[in-house]
């Protein structure tokens, strides 16, 4: 990709402000584009620790742990000792949906056993249909998080123990965003805290551009038309911004 094909974009980068947005902004700058932050949410801890907690004492009775985001590995890291996961017969198979949250495993010390080519919830569902239905999964992910997976996991007849590992809040107040002429949206509910505020009217004729298709969804709902990445990376959604802010949609 040409280190410049965004030049002169103004680009709202909506993540938390948290390193993963720093990651954003950084490729962003790369390609040209003038990064405008502007969080929506923020990353909280879980109301309550005990659920995950009492899950984490027990962890050795499950066969599968599943990640979805990175943010879950690090909440979840932070309540085992040392930061730590369990290593040797305790240890149950950890799956993650990309290879961010598989970076972010790895880096605490974590084996990856299950990463599926389709880098989304709809991966794994593919990646686990074949097991049997006597299978139980620990699944700590954000509080009121998607649902598919888990569903999709109990309906062939597997246990699925979800626990709020974190939550994300709307920022309240919201200020007015600066000028921009697209604004970039990792989840529903970056996309939700922006809308709930502002209203859909502010994006009506901006690039809007998603990772993921709950994102995408959320998108459709408020009566947008998003650019969706198609991969869950920020190099997909710089191809996917290019593709149609370049006079040639070349990228």
């Amino acid at each position: 990709m040409s280190p410049l094909l965004l030049e002169g974009s103004r680009v709202l980068v909506t993540r938390p402000a948290r390193a993963e947005a720093d990651t954003w902004a950084a490729a962003l700058s790369a390609a040209g584009a003038r990064v405008v932050s502007y969080p929506t949410i923020e990353v909280r801890p879980p109301p309550s620790w005990e659920p995950l907690d009492r899950a984490l004492r027990q962890v050795g009775c499950y066969d599968w742990i599943i990640f979805t985001s990175k943010t879950a590995v690090l909440f979840t890291a932070s309540r085992m000792e040392g930061g730590r996961f369990p290593t040797g017969s305790a240890r149950p198979r950890v799956a993650a949906v990309g290879a961010e949250t598989a970076r972010a495993l790895e880096k605490a010390g974590v084996r990856v056993d299950l990463v599926p080519s389709d880098q989304r919830q709809d991966g794994l569902i593919d990646a686990f249909r074949s097991l049997g239905n006597s299978a139980r999964f620990l699944f700590p992910q954000a509080l009121a998080g998607r649902d598919a997976l888990t569903q999709a996991l109990r309906d062939q007849g597997c246990q699925v123990d979800v626990v709020a590992a974190y939550q994300t809040v709307p920022l309240d107040p919201l200020p007015p965003p600066p000028a921009f002429d697209v604004a970039t949206f990792a989840s529903p509910s970056a996309l939700r805290a922006f809308v709930g505020t502002h209203g859909p009217g502010v994006l009506a004729n901006k690039t809007v551009a998603v990772i993921g298709p709950s994102t995408a969804a959320e998108a459709v709902r408020c009566g947008l038309s998003p650019v969706v990445a198609e991969e869950p990376n920020i190099d997909a959604l710089i191809s996917a911004i290019v593709r149609v802010r370049s006079p040639k949609g070349d990228h």
